[in-house]
């Protein structure tokens, strides 16, 4: 009799899971992203790419180029459908979102599952989002050198997001300074905007949003209260607590206004890193400032977790 061929099933794991999860939430990854998923599982530095070839085998994965991408299969699984690309720029720029999401140790939530539950049309800014303390920052990520065009069209989105409140918290990478300087100051309306460079700004916000960070603060100012004053985070009564260390164009934009005012009711103090002193102090010399421990910033970056 003819040798019977066995052939093994393969097992999903949690560890492909949250490959597939990754690239619904950016539409692809490359394998090298795909190896920062599976790192935690095995120290082999070729794991990744066996594993990659047997999903692809066994139709849970398609490779094209340089990216890989779910199929229905694989889709299922997790409840999502797959993304469908007109060209390979446009999976270029989706492979910079994993970069994001892998980055980010915070809740992210993709753009077409935003763009889904509030109904949004599919000409959409945002990259995604990732949820903080319970709410909505909406992300966006600059060019190198963005149009006016571009950064109207973030701005107009933003406004737009506030009055609807669909979002009145968002988040602006910067790849350079160029970019930062072109996008401005403007708060979009937002009562939260953060303008943070690309991609240092990720592990700032990733190890600012922690307990450690929240027990400092409040051994800063024993008793402070949050405040209701667009310019301030916290106060007491004898002074206002306003948080910079992630670059806060919206609280920015409100202080400039209360310090331009004829009167000011109590006085100020920033907290902000030592490496923002000088552009702080020469916009607002009127204020207290308090320098936000370097240390507490510069942690390794947690696992990212991904909204199912």
């Amino acid at each position: 009799m003819p040798a019977v061929k066995v052939v093994i099933k393969i097992k999903i794991t949690e560890y492909d899971k949250s490959l597939f999860k990754l690239i619904a939430a950016s539409g692809v990854c490359t394998l090298g992203q795909a190896r920062a998923i599976y790192r935690s599982f095995s120290n082999n530095q070729w794991y990744h790419y066996k594993r990659v070839q047997r999903l692809e085998k066994d139709a849970y994965l398609i490779k094209r180029g340089h990216y890989l991408e779910l199929t229905k299969r694989s889709a299922e699984i997790i409840g999502e459908t797959k993304y469908r690309f007109r060209n390979e720029r446009v999976r270029e720029l989706h492979a910079e979102i994993a970069d994001i999401v892998l980055s980010l140790g915070l809740n992210f939530i993709s753009n077409r599952q935003l763009r889904n539950d509030f109904g949004l049309n599919r000409k959409t800014y945002f990259k995604g989002a990732v949820i903080i303390n319970s709410y909505y920052y909406f992300l966006y990520l600059l060019s190198e050198e963005p149009s006016t065009q571009h950064i109207n069209g973030i701005r107009s989105e933003l406004k737009i997001y506030s009055t609807s409140g669909i979002a009145r918290k968002a988040i602006v990478f910067a790849p350079t300074q160029t970019a930062m300087a072109l996008f401005g100051d403007n708060s979009c309306k937002q009562d939260e905007l953060l303008l943070l460079p690309y991609p240092s700004g990720l592990n700032l916000l990733n190890n600012f949003f922690t307990p450690e960070t929240e027990e400092y603060l409040k051994s800063l100012f024993p008793g402070a209260i949050p405040s209701r004053q667009p310019f301030a985070n916290y106060e007491t009564a004898s002074q206002y607590i306003t948080i910079l260390v992630l670059n806060d164009i919206a609280k920015k934009s409100a202080l400039t206004g209360y310090f331009i005012a004829p009167y000011q009711k109590k006085p100020v103090s920033i907290i902000c890193l030592e490496s923002q002193k000088q552009l702080f102090t020469s916009q607002y010399p009127k204020a207290r400032f308090i320098f936000f421990p370097e240390q507490l910033i510069n942690r390794r970056s947690p696992e990212p977790v991904f909204q199912s």
